[in-house]
């Protein structure tokens, strides 16, 4: 993954101040989960809690966090709490999606264009 998607969760990702992260294993798939939360190499980030809808089933699967350069959604697609999909969006109305390959842990961009 690009450490540009993680630039607006309070700092440069390799600061240990930036944002408390964890070494701990994923909870079970069955536990409900209150933060969104995403994994970088060897490290879970805390994301905060979910407060955008955006498949419109009444249940908030996304955040957005605003970055000097546009913005970042980080979305729970299946609801176990891990992001899935990351869709930052430029202030020049360009716009690139990744979605987390399950099987492999990889990022895969999905889409990208321009907005309008």
């Amino acid at each position: 993954m690009d450490s540009e998607f993680l630039a607006g969760l309070g700092g440069d990702p390799a600061d240990e101040q930036a944002a408390y992260v964890q070494h701990a294993e994923p909870a079970p798939a069955s536990e409900v989960y209150d933060n969104l939360w995403i994994v970088e190499n060897d490290r879970i980030w805390d994301l905060g809690p979910a407060d955008v809808d955006t498949d419109a089933d009444g249940i908030a699967d996304s955040l957005t966090r605003p970055g000097p350069d546009g913005l970042t959604v980080y979305t729970d697609s299946d609801r176990d709490g891990q992001v899935d999909l990351i869709t930052e969006v430029r202030k020049d109305g360009g716009f690139s999606s990744q979605r987390l390959d399950p099987s492999s842990g990889e990022w895969i961009a999905t889409d990208s264009g321009r907005l309008g």
